[in-house]
């Protein structure tokens, strides 16, 4: 996950009311599978910023890629810092 997102991803519950979880099931159930329709979805739609759009984008649509990630896990990094 690009490390810019990672501030964007601890605060996604608190800015928007819902969590990673629920905006990927959204994303699925809506069939939104392409990063920019999800950013789209998620801005024009639910009124969510471009920011916090593209972090969700990633993290839902890229999910597999990270089958041991978790929101807890990003506790310990800051804004700047690399996951791997």
């Amino acid at each position: 996950m690009p490390s810019r997102h990672i501030a964007d991803i601890r605060q996604v519950a608190s800015k928007t009311g819902r969590s990673l979880e629920e905006w990927c099931e959204l994303l699925e159930a809506n069939g939104v599978g392409d990063r920019r329709d999800a950013v789209n979805f998620l801005r024009d739609g639910y009124a969510v910023s471009h920011a916090f759009a593209l972090a969700i984008a990633d993290h839902c649509l890229r999910r597999s890629d990270y089958d041991d990630f978790d929101e807890e896990s990003l506790g310990s990094y800051g804004a700047g810092d690399e996951l791997w």
